[in-house]
């Protein structure tokens, strides 16, 4: 039995009393909360910082792991995708599984307890089936020829099988909204709602998504000519492009919305207004790595989206740790305070994945994992303690 408290405690939605003590059992399960006073001092492992719940990352692509270091940083997302789709399968799988090994590990080390991870391959399958983190794979799916959108579904269905055959938690979902039809989508995203089960998509990453469904113009263009892909289906909408799919999202089922660097205050104040199970997840050190630029968090805040923290990958991220992503929000936005940054990295990400009754929120009968945070010249920094 482990009986912790520290300066403040946050459960993942508000700080607790100041007087409550954490009671762990020997499998690191909450077992109470109780007041220190009915302890003896001896008992009481004391923290000096702020006790939260492990944290979630709600994005992250465990797959390109073996990419770390080998992608140009400010290039824009065009030429970070070519980057990726020329590179990404120069590295044997031996080597492969080694950096998907390694970057599980730092996850564990950093404090990250549960994952919303994208892969196009069943290449993570094998560590998740053994991690200590709870991971949700997220079966990407890539294809903007309405004419293709049955056989790159029944292809998604396949790998959700195999995870589901681990007994690995999943569920499809669509890579962005410039990268696959609306059919596609619908698809998609009625799969989710009748398994109950949530879905994302990358949202406005870049200025030329926007350029592309408003007047089919811009750097987009250029990605479909460097890989050959004809696109004369593809008529635009005048419209941005989170505007232009709104209509095929599922309204049912918790979806994730990744990156919203370009998105602006109509996008949000429309997506809204149609969408009540909208999450929006902000992974800002990879925006900085391929556009070096960030969304506009604070309007997100003031138009009472729910916001979650993503890593991407080590393709466009230097680690894959929330309390990196949690100081680079800091820098940017120092008004935005502590607590309102944690809730993002636990609760938040946790509500997203359907399952906040065993992660995300210090109570009792759940195995959340403590992280304890502390400041160092003006750095937060964090220690896994279950």
């Amino acid at each position: 039995m482990r009986y912790i408290t520290a300066n403040q405690i946050f459960s993942g939605q508000s700080y607790l009393p100041s007087n409550t003590v954490v009671v762990l059992n020997d499998k690191n399960i909450v077992i109470d909360l109780i007041d220190k006073k009915q302890l003896d001092i001896g008992q009481i492992e004391h923290y000096n910082g702020i006790v939260s719940p492990g944290f979630i990352n709600t994005h992250c692509h465990l797959e390109l792991s073996h990419l770390k270091n080998n992608i140009s940083q400010k290039t824009g997302i065009v030429n970070f995708a070519l980057d990726v789709i020329k590179n990404r399968h120069n590295t044997n799988s031996e080597l492969q599984l080694e950096a998907i090994d390694n970057a599980d590990k730092h996850m564990y080390e950093q404090g990250i307890v549960a994952v919303g991870d994208i892969s196009n391959t069943t290449m993570s399958l094998s560590k998740k089936k053994v991690s200590a983190i709870y991971y949700h794979t997220f079966v990407e799916l890539i294809g903007l020829n309405p004419e293709k959108a049955d056989s790159i579904f029944e292809h998604g269905l396949e790998l959700t099988r195999q995870f589901t055959e681990s007994h690995l938690s999943n569920s499809l979902v669509a890579h962005a909204p410039y990268t696959v039809s609306k059919e596609l989508i619908e698809r998609i995203t009625t799969s989710c709602s009748q398994e109950k089960k949530p879905t994302s998509i990358h949202n406005q990453e870049s200025v030329s998504e926007n350029n592309f469904f408003i007047s089919k113009r811009g750097d987009i263009l250029n990605l479909y000519a460097n890989l050959n892909i004809p696109i004369d289906f593809f008529n635009p909408t005048s419209k941005t492009s989170l505007q232009s799919i709104l209509n095929v999202l599922n309204t049912d089922i918790n979806t994730l919305l990744v990156h919203n660097t370009f998105t602006n205050a109509q996008d949000i104040e429309i997506a809204n207004q149609i969408h009540k199970h909208l999450f929006w997840c902000l992974c800002p050190n990879a925006n900085l790595y391929i556009e070096n630029t960030l969304p506009n968090i604070e309007l997100l805040l003031e138009m009472n989206c729910i916001l979650t923290l993503g890593t991407d990958s080590l393709a466009s991220n230097a680690n894959l740790s929330i309390i990196d992503e949690i100081n680079t929000i800091k820098k940017h936005y120092p008004a935005i305070n502590i607590e309102t940054l944690l809730q993002m990295a636990t609760y938040n990400g946790a509500k997203f994945l359907g399952i906040e009754n065993t992660f995300g929120s210090i109570k009792i009968n759940t195995a959340c994992g403590l992280n304890l945070i502390t400041e160092n010249r003006g750095l937060f920094e964090v220690k896994k303690l279950s």
